[in-house]
């Protein structure tokens, strides 16, 4: 067997050198200098792709951290409004109502930061799946806010808490509005805490491409020494047989 590959491999160098001793001797120490130049070129080359792809990556996983910020931020928001809006029902003082306008002031801008970080979603399906969940969870807090100022509408315009020896109750209107609200936020929460796992599944994707980037990387620059390294011994064992 080792025979056989040694005879297929003189029958290959044969005409290989054949040839070799046809070129011109000024031709044959070009080519002994651009072998190693055009392995080293292509190594370049492919490093330089790499660094793009690592780039656009990079890119990606920033996007993913500020998708997860923007989530959190909304959940934070949505909650401080129904804490909030809940004081303002036990204690009718308008200094609960803080943190329910500050969420419809902030929410806007949280919801539009989120959209334009899925529309930028290299990828199209991701990209789809990220703008129909956003597309929902923008249904469910517009839901919420409407209810909520439903409530601080109702509070305002009528006494709504009635005290009791024992405590206090709240109108059976109102509190239909509370249960239909824990409802919607257990929806908000569920879906946003699903959008955060997409993203969280995504992230780790990218860092497995780019770390399969580096192996590539690191493999290509061994390979060009080393086929710099072989051209360069085979140029000269061809030049010598030239000579000869």
């Amino acid at each position: 067997m080792i025979q056989t590959i040694i005879n297929m491999g003189k029958h290959i160098i044969r005409p290989v050198t054949r040839l070799w001793r046809r070129i011109p001797l000024r031709v044959q120490g070009k080519i002994l200098v651009m072998l190693p130049l055009l392995a080293i070129t292509i190594s370049a080359a492919l490093a330089l792709f790499g660094n793009h792809q690592r780039a656009n990556i990079q890119a990606d996983i920033q996007r993913h951290f500020q998708m997860v910020r923007g989530l959190n931020e909304v959940v934070i928001s949505m909650v401080n409004a129904e804490t909030g809006m809940r004081g303002y029902l036990l204690t009718k003082r308008d200094e609960f109502l803080q943190p329910y306008a500050t969420a419809l002031q902030k929410l806007p801008s949280a919801m539009s930061d989120l959209r334009a970080l899925a529309e930028a979603e290299p990828r199209y399906g991701p990209r789809l799946n990220k703008l129909l969940l956003l597309n929902q969870i923008q249904l469910l807090i517009d839901r919420q806010m409407a209810d909520l100022t439903w409530q601080q509408q109702y509070v305002t315009a009528s006494n709504t808490i009635s005290f009791f020896a024992k405590g206090m109750t709240f109108d059976t209107e109102v509190y239909k509005h509370l249960a239909d609200g824990k409802l919607t936020m257990d929806e908000i929460r569920a879906t946003l805490n699903a959008m955060e796992s997409e993203e969280g599944q995504l992230l780790a994707e990218r860092v497995q491409e780019i770390n399969a980037i580096r192996r590539r990387d690191y493999l290509v620059i061994i390979l060009a020494l080393f086929i710099g390294l072989a051209t360069r011994l085979i140029a000269r064992h061809l030049f010598n047989k030239g000579k000869g």
